[in-house]
């Protein structure tokens, strides 16, 4: 650092008060790649100072350094905070409420994603589908997909997601469909309407676990979600999503009282680095 940021930077921390000194120690330990020491700054403003008004940029700074360790419910802590705390600032809030849908991201929608998909019977003989992803944003995406009925083409689609409103959703023309909701733990339900006209229907998703662990053709994932979908037009069975950190939906099984049998696996996939 310069002589000049120096002097600049230890006149601000020679100000009263150990709140300007917390948030300016913090930061600048931050920018200059100290994430720990910077960590312990961060928590000691928020101890002192938890609704002053730099307090929801802080929980944003420290969710993002529990992130880059993986701890997931310290980031979960802070980045939901900031997200209720401090409605008067609402690009802080919407910044929180988006981070918190990938936190960890069940559902990346990222540019360069891509994945396969087989049916698990025959492995992809019968039945394969690729997909990826296109005009991704941070609130969302497309995705494409191709599905095949052995080598020939069956059908195409796209279809679009967005993040937003403490969900992630399936979004088709002015009708949209909560696929996830947060918070992503064990008992969390919701429900939705789908179909129009006469076909309209109750929709309910319940999440059954978050501790899941999925073996597929692509390997094995832990932490994942296993959430059920009922749909009430189809009585005594349901689907069972199951959704891995960074990678996204990994398994579909169908299910009813009493069993639950494979239907589509993931056969690979790239990620972005």
């Amino acid at each position: 650092m310069k002589r000049a940021s120096w002097v600049l930077l230890a006149a601000l921390l020679a100000l009263p008060g150990c709140d300007t000194y917390h948030y300016l120690a913090g930061t600048w330990r931050d920018d200059s790649g100290r994430p720990v020491e910077a960590l312990a700054h961060y928590r000691k403003f928020l101890e002192d100072l938890p609704r002053d008004p730099r307090a929801c940029e802080v929980r944003l700074r420290a969710a993002a350094i529990y992130e880059r360790f993986g701890r997931w419910a310290e980031a979960r802590r802070d980045f939901e905070a900031a997200a209720r705390d401090f409605p008067r600032q609402p690009a802080c809030v919407s910044r929180a409420k988006l981070a918190l849908l990938s936190c960890p991201d069940y559902f990346p929608l990222d540019a360069g994603r891509s994945w396969v998909y087989v049916d698990s019977a025959s492995r992809g003989q019968a039945m394969r589908q690729d997909s990826e992803t296109r005009r991704a944003t941070p609130e969302g995406g497309e995705i494409r997909s191709v599905l095949y009925a052995g080598a020939t083409v069956f059908s195409r689609k796209t279809e679009s997601y967005r993040k937003s409103d403490w969900a992630i959703w399936l979004v088709d023309g002015k009708s949209r469909e909560p696929i996830l909701r947060y918070p992503f733990e064990a008992g969390q339900s919701w429900s939705a309407t789908r179909g129009r006209g006469r076909k309209r229907r109750r929709v309910d998703w319940l999440v059954v676990s978050s501790t899941a662990t999925v073996s597929v053709a692509a390997g094995e994932f832990k932490d994942c979600l296993k959430v059920r979908e009922y749909d009430h037009s189809i009585k005594g069975a349901w689907i069972f999503h199951y959704y891995c950190p960074g990678v996204g939906l990994t398994r579909t099984t169908v299910g009813g009282k009493g069993y639950e049998n494979p239907n589509t696996e993931l056969l690979r996939f790239d990620k972005m680095d």
